[in-house]
């Protein structure tokens, strides 16, 4: 391929130097693939070519919509003006024979037609023009299709997690037919864009280095796929600290500079209905991540109306004295605390009243709650009901993530010994008195789901898939996935 553009810059030259009219592209093919017919390269005619094959190749494209804007676009010419003889053509089929490293299908991206129409060019295999116009446009809209879905499934993931689950909260962008234009307009370099694409994540990493050494068991296999598929939603890597919870395995790690600091068990949402729903019924903890940057020691605890209503109601309409005894406030429409003895609890307005429970040893939130921003109310907290970090299944709470160790955790996030050792002292003695503690520099937070993770010697673990995620992924990933 690089004599073919030496060649052509040949060519170019010495019509320069002659100061003749300049040669046009089917001469350059001409010269190129040593094949006189293409001297009669007609633009109309193969932007027709180019137009049937779009019919021809639609079921076949990721997304035939796009290409047949893209090849309206460019009246056909991106890729082969562009790329068939500077070598970008061959350098994509290069990265597409070896996605298996990956975990996906090298023949998903046409790497075999596109070949097809490579060898015809380069061994004269050509009857006629039309011929000739068939196998360029095939190389134009298959390679253009290739390149546009390798690199978005390498940045962003094969499937859309957004449409998997209800309760992915992370935010996720994927290709959109404006950034595809923009990519094949530009002045592509397809070596640069599909390494640039490769993902950083040193955990995706380890797994693909198990994966191409053939040290994946068969039975592991499936579920290493499925877990790099997940780093892929997720791009870029972890940050030098952070924390971690795995919402499978119930545990929260603490990582700083790479190296595991602790880790404790966490109690996790519960769940009754398909984990995927998107109804609102479930209490399964969100997948999402932020920024712990405050902390709340001996904390109110604003009550979701979500409890309220499905729950807590219940209790005060039995019992109005349910909430003195569980050290809870109730406030009305205006805002005002009300006596609970004098509220008509039947009526229908009482479902938008505001109820708080007040720190204090039987609080729900224990001791002290670790917030990050979201708009969903979710955030890591103390709590009071210590046994049940001791069973096996932690899948109980409401959503919130509860820490075994939330002294510890409260060190690791304000990094100073001394205000360490004053929140510890307030935890332990359960004051009632409520402070706000703000954190220097805040600390990212993850809250993920991975039935299949590395433990600290990269060997492979496998943990419940508590909230059913797993088969729907499976499903979605089934046709793009080598499978064992």
């Amino acid at each position: 391929m690089r004599n073919l553009v030496f060649g052509c810059l040949l060519i170019l030259l010495s019509f320069s130097s002659c100061q003749t009219k300049p040669p046009t592209f089917g001469d350059i093919l001409a010269s190129s693939y040593d094949q006189k017919l293409f001297k009669d390269f007609d633009s109309t005619a193969y932007f027709t070519a180019v137009q049937r094959e779009l019919k021809n190749e639609k079921i076949r494209f990721f997304n035939p919509k796009w290409m047949s804007e893209i090849a309206d676009s460019t009246k056909g010419f991106t890729w082969i003006h562009g790329q068939l003889l500077t070598g970008g053509t061959d350098t994509l089929l290069y990265y597409l024979n070896r996605a298996d490293e990956h975990g996906i299908k090298s023949s998903i991206f046409h790497t075999e037609e596109i070949q097809n129409a490579l060898h015809k060019l380069k061994k004269n295999n050509i009857a006629d023009l039309d011929e000739a116009y068939t196998v360029l446009a095939k190389i134009e809209l298959l390679s253009s299709d290739a390149l546009v879905a390798y690199v978005n499934m390498l940045e962003n993931g094969i499937v859309n997690p957004k449409r998997l689950y209800g309760r992915y909260f992370v935010e996720h962008s994927r290709y959109s037919l404006n950034k595809a234009k923009q990519l094949l307009d530009s002045n592509l370099i397809v070596s640069e864009v599909i390494h640039e694409a490769q993902p950083t994540n040193a955990y995706y990493k380890k797994f693909q280095q198990l994966l191409t050494e053939g040290n994946v068991r068969s039975e592991d296999y499936n579920d290493v796929l499925m877990t790099m598929e997940r780093l892929r939603w997720m791009g870029q890597d972890f940050p030098e600290k952070y924390v971690f919870v795995n919402i499978p395995e119930m545990k929260l790690q603490m990582i700083d500079d790479g190296a595991m600091q602790q880790i404790m068990n966490v109690c996790v949402g519960e769940t009754e209905n398909k984990a995927y729903a998107k109804t609102g019924e479930n209490h399964e903890t969100p997948i999402m991540s932020g920024t712990l940057d405050r902390m709340q020691v001996n904390p109110v605890w604003n009550i979701p109306s979500s409890i309220v209503k499905k729950e807590l109601l219940r209790s005060v309409r039995a019992n109005p004295s349910y909430l003195e005894s569980r050290n809870m406030v109730v406030y009305n429409l205006k805002g005002q605390l009300v006596d609970p003895y004098n509220v008509n609890w039947q009526a229908d307005s009482v479902e938008n009243f505001k109820f708080k429970q007040n720190p204090g040893f039987d609080n729900s939130l224990g001791n002290i709650k670790f917030i990050f921003a979201n708009p969903y109310a979710i955030y890591l907290h103390d709590t009071p009901a210590k046994q049940k970090f001791k069973v096996s299944n932690r899948a109980l709470s409401h959503g919130c993530v509860r820490v075994e160790d939330p002294t510890s955790l409260a060190s690791f996030l304000v990094n100073n010994e001394k205000e360490a050792s004053k929140i510890a002292t307030e935890i332990k003695d359960s004051v009632n008195n409520s402070r706000w503690v703000k954190m220097k520099q805040g600390v990212p937070v993850y809250l993920s789901y991975y039935t299949t993770w590395l433990d600290g010697d990269n060997k492979i673990q496998h943990f419940p898939d508590i909230y059913g995620y797993d088969e729907r992924l499976r499903v979605a990933l089934n046709k793009y996935v080598i499978k064992e």
